[in-house]
């Protein structure tokens, strides 16, 4: 054991364990950052697994079972994903596991060091790698962001099945007889939509004089017709008299400007 210690053997392994730990997780962050992308166009996605999932979601629909919790079938599919036969929640998580693994290595090192009385040079290296390991896996968390990525993931796929797919599928499988009722009573036939005919346009008067050309004129319509045309009627009269008073008005100022320098003249 003293020999292992003196070598660095552990310090190798935990080395190794280290520098994989943060390869996984940028494998792992690589491949959340493609998936969201990928939902962003579910449509039109290449994705088989993606696929897989919209088929099995809308078999669903189809046999008339529809999800209630379209959120917990994603997360519950996401789990189930594999990249090279390996959980994506594993390889996130393995930081953690690596973190543990390499201080529980260090401490007992240094222990079996401080046992075989080492030199205290050794036991020094020991502590500084143990804490240099821990901060290159917290900087590969802030580096890669793979938990934030995999929040973004699950929000974008719960967005999409629970805000778009699934009521598209209850409309289509569930309830297709209560759609056809709404379009029918709010929308028109195509047949039976058409631009209305254009008619000429016409004065107020001509078109109260004439009445409606296409339906008999009740007698309280023609009451009314023949009310706005005395009304018409009267106030063309009332401008005239205005007019002709203005007229007058100024006709007799203009006389009295007259007079007045008359007399101002003989003065």
């Amino acid at each position: 054991m003293k020999t292992i210690l003196e070598n660095y053997n552990l310090l190798i392994a935990m080395t190794v364990l280290t520098s994989l730990a943060i390869l996984m997780k940028c494998v792992c962050a690589i491949s959340y950052q493609m998936l969201s992308r990928e939902t962003e166009q579910m449509n039109n996605t290449k994705n088989a697994w993606l696929k897989g999932m919209v088929t099995k979601f809308e078999s669903c629909y189809q046999l008339k079972m529809p999800m209630q919790n379209p959120g917990s079938f994603v997360k519950l599919h996401l789990e189930r994903y594999r990249l090279a036969g390996i959980s994506l929640r594993t390889l996130e998580g393995f930081d953690l596991f690596t973190g543990c693994i390499t201080t529980g290595c260090a401490l007992l090192t240094i222990m079996g060091g401080i046992y075989y009385k080492l030199p205290t040079d050794w036991i020094v290296i020991q502590s500084i790698t143990l804490v240099l390991f821990l901060f290159f896996l917290g900087t590969s968390e802030l580096l890669f962001q793979t938990r934030r990525k995999r929040r973004i993931l699950i929000m974008k796929m719960e967005n999409y099945f629970a805000n778009t797919l699934h009521p598209k599928l209850m409309n289509q499988y569930i309830y297709p007889e209560e759609l056809q009722e709404y379009r029918d009573e709010y929308f028109l036939p195509d047949d039976d939509e058409g631009e209305p005919e254009a008619f000429p346009a016409a004065s107020t008067e001509e078109a109260l004089a004439d009445g409606p050309s296409l339906h008999s004129v009740t007698p309280d319509m023609q009451e009314l017709i023949d009310s706005l045309l005395e009304e018409s009627k009267i106030s063309e009269e009332l401008e005239k008299k205005k007019q002709e008073l203005t007229t007058v008005a100024a006709k007799e100022k203009m006389h009295l400007v007259e007079e007045i320098m008359k007399e101002y003249i003989q003065v």
